[in-house]
């Protein structure tokens, strides 16, 4: 089964039951990413029950209360490392609700705030006015951008065409 279709409840029943999650699940991915606290939830020497009171103590006044108990739901469950998966399927639904469409666009050099309009207004006479536009880097595309919505990926990238003109010659 899919780190995704594990997600998908967890975030869907979040979503139904009250608003105002993002900061909160925002805050907990950047905590769970970091190598200590994975090496805390990873422990084969703690009991989850510790790993889950453990993990929570990091958020002690710094969350709403809901999200404690959140968080003792997927500890109980064992699914802390799902946090990540989850915040991504709750920003779906968000979006999907907002009528947004997520859009990611990812180079091989920081983009210019110039290139980046360029790029969002062409990208918003595609999936619509509505769109959420965030960016990564990534040096392997030696140049050019991708870009990711949902399941669909365009290539504008160097090593992409690159690639294309190698498939064409063979």
């Amino acid at each position: 089964m899919s780190l995704e279709t594990l997600a998908r409840p967890y975030a869907q029943a979040i979503f139904d039951h009250s608003e105002g999650w993002g900061k909160d699940l925002d805050q907990m991915e950047s905590v769970i990413k970091d190598s200590k606290v994975q090496n805390l939830i990873n422990s084969p020497d703690l009991a989850y029950k510790q790993k889950t009171e453990a993990f929570i103590s990091l958020f002690a006044g710094e969350v709403e209360e809901k999200t404690i108990k959140f968080i003792e739901v997927l500890g109980d469950a064992k699914r802390l490392s799902l946090i990540p998966d989850i915040n991504l399927e709750y920003k779906k639904l968000v979006a999907e609700k907002n009528n947004s469409t997520d859009v990611l666009i990812t180079s091989a050099y920081p983009l210019s705030s110039e290139q980046l309009e360029t790029i969002s207004s062409k990208l918003k006479k595609r999936y619509g006015e509505n769109i959420s536009v965030t960016t990564e880097e990534d040096a392997s595309l030696m140049g050019g951008f991708l870009v990711r919505s949902g399941d669909e990926v365009t290539d504008y990238t160097i090593k992409g065409k690159l690639e294309k003109l190698v498939n064409q010659i063979r």
